[in-house]
Order: structure tokens, then C-alpha cells, then sequence
């Protein structure tokens, strides 16, 4: 899923619409309304030129004013059946259509939600983006609409080549001469356009990637300086667009200037033609021969019309082509895979001990191992504190612990005994019930405070989301500003750093999890802070394990006790006085970094 690739092979057009075509169940009865239309518009259509020769070559001819005026009212009733026909066909298509983008809509997000975490590693936000909004938004109009009035309009051309062989088969075949011309014209160009267009979508995704990307730094674009630079990348970016925009235009009004004039040359050979019969006395008279002219050249009118709108309605359709193809290709991303043979009460009677033998673990299968050969157990409600230098594989134990990737080797047992369960048995859904990680980046909703605490739980009620915030020593701070109702503002601008790691701990209070992972949770904050988290977080300990990963002395110093991590491994394990004294890797880490957050 590469947005930087060039463009490849397209899939068909109508294999993409018969995968989109599940999505209309439930208002397909909107969908056959709006094609039981489509009969009537192309007799309607074919019935007008009819009766403007019966008036011309019958009624005017022969000065035959009742006739004149009863085919002047039937076709104004013609025309007002027309109108009605075409309310309820756009009516019934734009009303399947919305309803049925709508759940293609839904169905996108709850894909992406399940996506694993490997895919968004790899992907970025902004692309998709592109993908869930502006590649669908791309669909709505066509899919409810476009591609119905190119049937509609293909049903009328045959229904009105059919009435000029009745009428006149020479004349017939003189003004469709072209038509195989039209055709090759009309299949290149549609082909060059379907292309054209992919390349525009996939330009518009690399460019709203770069957007949003820039726009979520912000602050280091302009603290460092770089707008000009972001600038200029983002004109490069557009520049793709931009050339594929360039040459999609020339191919579309190439397109429609040569069915403009194929048209007119048909409407011309079609005089050419009609003047010998005139003149050599084919046509009965003057007034007749004029009344099969004007219907002719009034059928010609009505399918050239549509046919000159054709390559609007093809670039439009190959747009959505693009789009679908696009879409579908995210849906094709394979979903979080289910995992865990066992039910949902595999866990019920877990204490939150834990036992790691031999755990490895690359985020690439065959990448290189960042955890490598773990070995070591968690006792219940003991707390456990893992340090070690950057990259030391500290953060990837608490992923492969919550689940949040999988493919480790090795064995991870929740429990002991014959009652312990191995974590990939275990499905993700109900191993979340009973393991949470804090991270070190809290992610706050753009919500209030109350739902970035329960995140929306249906069991948790106010009274439960205020003790819990009371609980981790924010509720005075939160009510001297509104209380619980606070917006907490995009990304949790409108509190402090502080406040944002105490609101996601209180998120913990209500969870109550067995197994508890704090991902380095007091790093981004200061020392004064720090000691109100700190206080927060002793609270967090009481009654349940705890795995912390962290960087300051004070976060780990009363851990029961304290694993040493180094390239993917344990290199020590022990209590903070016994590990000082063995002068090894972990004394360092004291020397190096925790000595000035002690002082």
C-alpha cells in the first residue's frame, strides 16, 4: 500500500461495482424504482420526434389543425410523464445512494479500527485519511447516480435506434456511419482517463498525508524553523498532482470535442444524403420529406446529447473506479486476526502472576529479534520495574504482554500451574478486560474529562468517574475549572502534562485491571509533578501486579524488584541496593541518569 508507487494495472470497472453492491441491501427497492424509470424516460424520449413528424409531414401538410393541436396535447403530456419519470428516478437513486455510501462509510471505520498496529507502522495517517474521506466522498455522487444514467441513457439510444430503422433504414445507417469510429474513441480515451485518475488519487493521498503530518508537529516545524522548507516540499508533492490533473484535462476535452464533432459531421452527412431523395422525388413531397428530416436530425440531437456527455460521465466514472479500487484495496488489508481458543472466562480465576520463558520477538517476521530469550516471573500483586538504555526492547515487552502485537515465540503463561493460560490463547478483547498499559504519550480525546476517563464505558456512572479522578489526586484541580464537563481540547491541550497522566491512570481506577504496565508514565513530567503522580500511582499498586517500565530512580527504587535490560535480554534482576552494589549495567544507569533526578 505503498501512495508512493506509480500507477499499476486497474482492475475492471465492473467487478468493482459487483463487490460494492452488498453494501445497497435494504434499499434496493429505491434502486429498481429508480431503473423501472428508465422504460419510460426512453419511450418518452423516442415517442417526441415521432410526433413532431406525424405533425409536420401529416397534420401540417394537410392544414389539419384538430390533428395539430391533439398531437400538441399528447405531447405535452409525454413531456410532463418525462418529468415525473425523471423526479422519481433521481429521487429513488440519490436515496439508495446516500444510504448505501453511508454504510460503506461505516464499514471502512470498523475495518480500520481492527487493522493491527503493524499496518499503521507502516502507513501514515494523512493517507489514510484520503482513503476513508475524500476516496469515498469521491463515490457518492457517481455511485448513486452516474452510473445509472449512463444505463438510462444507453437504453434511450437503443430505443431510438430501433424507431429510425422503423422510420427510415438508410437514413438509419447514414447517421450511425460513425459509430464505430466514436466507439474506438470513446474505449481509448476511457482507458488513458481510468489511469489518469488513479494517479490523481494516489497523488491526493501522498499530499493529505504530508499535510497532516506537518500539521500534527507544528510546534518543531516552527520552532525549528522549517515552513519555508515544508513549503516547498508540499509544492513538490502538489506537483504530481498537478501533472496528472494537466493531462487527465487535455484527454477529457480531447474527448468531448471529438464527439462534438463527430456528431456534427453525423448530422451533415445526414443532410447530404437526404437532399438527392429530395430532389430525385424519393419523398412523397416537400412538407413530408422535412417532417423525416427534422425527426432524424431531432433523434440525433438526443443521442448526441448523452454521447457528448459521455466523457464527462466516463472521467466521472473512472474517478470512482479509482476511488473504489483505492478503498478497496484498504479494506483488503487483513484485519487484527482473531486469536485465543479459549472463552471469555479464561481469566476469571487469574491472580495476575505471569511466567516468561524464552520470549522472542521481532515486529518483522524474519526482522531481527527485539526481545531475545526472556526469561523470568511475575509473582502476584509484586511490582516489577524494567530499565535500560533506549532501544533495549523495554516498551516491546509491555506490547507483546497487552497483545498488542503478536508473533512471539517462546511461552508467556498468565498464572501457574496446570491453571495457567498462554497468552496467545487467550483472545485479545478479554486479555484487555484484565491487562492495561499506560503509556508514556497519552492520547486524550478531544472530549470532556468525564470521557477520557471512562472512555465511554456503559457501566461506569458520574459518581464512579469522580471518585476515580478523586482517587488519582485530580478532581480539585478538574473542579476549580468546570469539573468532570471540562473539554479537555485536541489531544488534551487544555491540561497540563500532569493532568493528562493522571486522567489516563484514572482510566485504570475504573478498569481495575489484574496486570498493570506503565510504559516510562512519569518521563515527560517535572519533578514537582512528578510527585503527585508518583502518589497516584502508589495508589495504582495497591491490590494487583504491576510491570514499570521507566527511566527515573524514584519510579523504581521501592520495586520489589527491578529487571536490567540490554539488547532484547535480562542481563540482571534484583533489588535496587543489591544491584548498586554489583556495580553493573544498572549501577551505571544510577550514575548516569537517575543521580540528578535523586537530587
Amino acid at each position: 500500500m505503498d501512495e508512493r508507487a506509480t500507477s499499476t494495472a486497474s482492475q475492471p470497472v465492473l467487478p468493482l461495482l459487483r463487490r460494492f453492491w452488498p453494501f445497497s441491501d435494504g434499499v434496493r427497492p429505491w434502486l429498481w424504482l429508480g431503473l423501472s424509470m428508465i422504460p419510460v424516460l426512453a419511450a418518452t424520449t423516442a415517442v417526441r420526434p415521432l410526433l413532431l413528424e406525424r405533425a409536420v409531414d401529416t397534420h401540417l401538410a394537410s392544414h389539419d389543425l384538430e390533428g395539430l393541436h391533439r398531437v400538441a396535447w399528447i405531447f405535452f403530456g409525454v413531456l410532463g410523464l418525462e418529468f415525473l419519470a425523471t423526479a422519481w428516478q433521481t429521487y429513488g437513486l440519490q436515496r439508495a445512494g446516500h444510504v448505501t455510501i453511508a454504510r460503506f462509510r461505516a464499514h471502512i471505520f470498523g475495518h480500520v479500527l481492527r487493522l493491527p498496529l503493524r499496518f499503521y507502522d507502516k502507513n501514515p495517517i494523512g493517507a489514510l485519511l484520503s482513503r476513508t474521506t475524500s476516496d469515498v466522498e469521491a463515490l457518492s455522487e457517481t455511485l448513486s447516480f452516474g452510473v445509472f444514467t449512463i444505463i438510462t441513457d444507453a437504453v434511450k439510444m437503443v430505443v431510438i435506434f430501433v424507431s429510425m430503422l422503423v422510420l427510415d433504414a438508410r437514413l438509419t445507417l447514414i447517421s450511425f456511419a460513425l459509430a464505430p469510429v466514436m466507439y474506438l474513441i470513446v474505449r481509448f480515451f476511457s482507458s488513458v482517463l481510468r489511469r489518469l485518475q488513479l494517479e490523481i488519487r494516489k497523488a491526493t493521498s501522498i499530499r493529505s498525508g504530508y499535510l497532516a503530518e506537518q500539521l500534527a508537529g507544528i510546534t518543531v516545524v516552527q520552532l525549528f524553523d522549517r515552513e519555508a522548507a515544508a513549503h516547498r516540499e508540499y509544492e513538490a508533492l502538489g506537483a504530481r498532482y498537478l501533472s496528472a490533473t494537466k493531462r487527465a484535462n487535455v484527454f477529457d476535452a480531447l474527448l468531448y470535442s471529438l464527439m462534438e464533432g463527430a456528431g456534427s459531421f453525423a448530422i451533415a452527412m445526414l443532410l447530404w444524403f437526404s437532399i438527392p431523395r429530395e430532389l430525385q422525388g424519393e419523398l412523397t413531397s416537400a412538407p413530408v420529406g422535412a417532417g423525416l428530416l427534422w425527426a432524424f436530425i431531432e433523434y440525433l440531437r438526443q443521442i448526441l446529447i448523452p454521447a457528448r456527455e459521455f466523457s464527462g460521465k466516463i472521467a466521472t466514472i473512472q474517478r470512482a473506479a479509482a476511488s473504489l479500487e483505492r478503498v478497496f484495496g484498504l479494506i483488503d488489508e487483513p484485519a487484527e486476526p482473531p486469536r485465543g481458543s479459549h472463552d471469555e472466562a479464561s481469566l476469571r480465576d487469574w491472580d495476575g502472576a505471569v511466567q516468561v520463558r524464552d520470549l522472542r520477538f521481532a515486529y518483522e517476521a524474519g526482522g531481527r529479534d527485539v526481545l531475545r530469550g526472556l526469561d523470568f516471573s511475575i509473582a502476584p500483586g509484586e511490582v516489577i520495574a524494567v530499565v535500560g538504555r533506549t532501544g533495549s526492547g523495554k516498551s516491546s515487552l509491555g506490547r507483546v504482554l497487552t497483545s498488542s502485537y503478536d508473533g512471539y515465540r517462546g511461552s508467556v503463561k498468565l498464572g501457574h500451574g496446570a491453571d495457567a493460560v498462554e497468552l496467545r490463547d487467550v483472545p485479545p478483547t478479554r486479555l484487555r478486560d484484565e491487562v492495561l498499559m499506560v503509556p508514556q504519550d497519552v492520547f486524550l480525546f478531544d472530549e470532556d474529562v468525564a470521557f477520557n476517563a471512562s472512555l465511554g464505558a456503559p457501566n461506569v456512572d458520574a459518581e464512579g468517574i469522580r471518585a476515580a479522578l478523586r482517587t488519582v489526586e485530580v478532581l480539585d484541580a478538574i473542579d476549580a475549572r468546570g469539573g468532570a464537563s471540562l473539554p479537555v481540547g485536541e489531544r488534551g491541550a487544555n491540561l497540563s502534562v500532569g493532568e493528562r497522566q493522571l486522567v489516563a491512570f484514572a482510566r485504570v481506577v475504573l478498569r481495575s485491571p489484574k496486570l498493570l504496565i506503565l510504559d516510562e508514565a512519569t518521563a515527560s513530567v517535572d519533578s514537582e509533578t512528578e510527585q503527585k503522580v508518583q502518589a497516584a500511582i502508589e495508589r495504582l499498586f495497591e491490590g494487583r501486579t504491576v510491570l514499570v517500565v521507566a527511566h527515573r530512580l524514584s519510579t523504581v527504587r521501592h520495586a520489589d524488584r527491578i529487571l536490567v535490560m540490554h539488547e532484547g535480554e535480562v542481563v540482571e534482576s534484583g533489588p535496587h541496593d543489591e544491584l548498586v552494589a554489583r556495580g553493573g549495567i544498572y549501577a551505571d544507569l544510577v550514575r548516569r541518569g537517575f543521580d540528578a533526578d535523586e537530587a
